[in-house]
């Protein structure tokens, strides 16, 4: 194990992990940077399919510790020396509902009933897979030094971002649960749609942040194209607005050329307009987010290879 010199108290913790896992007499679970399986030499490119799969899943669960340690570093560097602590992030979706329910309840007069409720139940999830994207978009580069220093699998630096997203996500939703509430929306026999939503969007949402968390370390300039681009997703996802207000002529391709709209449409749906999915909906939704979280993953696997030479 190559010494670690002045890379902070998570790259030393790490270490100390790695050092204690081998002693426990699990060290087949830490693979060199050099391994075959790794660095693509034969014996490691026959390896395909499930088994493939079912390597690195193990791997990865070995390295659970080490995962909760970065989700544990991600809220304390995210709230450290906040007066206001947790209560930030729900602080940028308020003042945006209180911009927009102006603009849309008093200045266009849309008409839409309970517009706060409305606008938050396509916010939160919006804002889960906006911050997400972004923050996966510098993870890589911003843990060059960790990366080039030690090997761990490289899926942990983007799963903690999106478990602490996640974290906070979930956090928001029980706000929201307490607004809906106390405006007579009995929502709670829908919460099962709401749990599966989240899960297909954590789904989605992680094969998207994987293949750019990766893709950023060769192609640097999309640090600054995807924040870019995920504010023009924003406009073309039915957040602000309900999907009725589109032209029929291009509403089903904003539906379902946009995975994220049948996604929000799930939340809102349940939580806002206590209604069960259609079944179509709910099987485009699981095929979009199980497709991008395989491709995602897979890109991310091949790129993954080459990260410490190219980080």
């Amino acid at each position: 194990m190559p010494a670690v010199c002045r890379l902070g108290s998570v790259a030393r913790g790490l270490l100390f992990y790695v050092r204690g896992h081998s002693r426990r007499g699990r060290a087949s679970a830490i693979i060199r940077r050099d391994d075959p399986l790794r660095m693509g030499a034969p014996e490691g490119r026959r390896r395909r399919g499930a088994e493939m799969m079912i390597a690195r899943l193990r791997e990865l669960y070995s390295f659970r510790e080490l995962l909760w340690a970065l989700v544990v570093r991600e809220l304390k560097v995210k709230y450290k020396n906040s007066a206001l602590g947790f209560f930030w992030s729900l602080l940028n979706p308020v003042v945006t509902m209180l911009v927009f329910t102006f603009v849309f309840s008093f200045v266009f007069r849309a008409g839409i009933e309970h517009f706060p409720l409305f606008f938050l139940a396509g916010m939160l999830p919006w804002n889960f897979f906006a911050l997400s994207l972004n923050r996966a978009t510098t993870s890589m580069i911003e843990n060059a030094n960790l990366i080039k220093k030690v090997y761990f699998p490289r899926e942990v630096i983007p799963l903690s971002i999106l478990i602490t997203n996640l974290i906070n996500f979930g956090l928001e939703l029980v706000v929201l649960f307490a607004f809906l509430l106390a405006w007579g929306y009995f929502f709670l026999p829908y919460l099962p749609v709401v749990l599966l939503a989240a899960a297909l969007l954590f789904l989605f949402t992680g094969g998207v942040a994987m293949f750019l968390s990766a893709a950023a370390v060769y192609f640097r300039d999309l640090q600054q194209l995807v924040p870019l681009g995920v504010m023009i997703w924003f406009y073309g996802t039915a957040v602000i607005y309900p999907l009725e207000f589109i032209p029929a002529s291009v509403r089903a391709i904003l539906m379902y050329g946009n995975p994220m709209n049948p996604l929000i449409s799930l939340f809102r749906g349940s939580l806002y307009g206590l209604s069960w999915p259609k079944w179509h909906v709910l099987v485009y939704c699981a095929v979009a987010a199980v497709a991008a979280f395989a491709l995602g993953y897979g890109l991310f696997a091949r790129m993954a290879r080459n990260l410490a030479k190219e980080v």
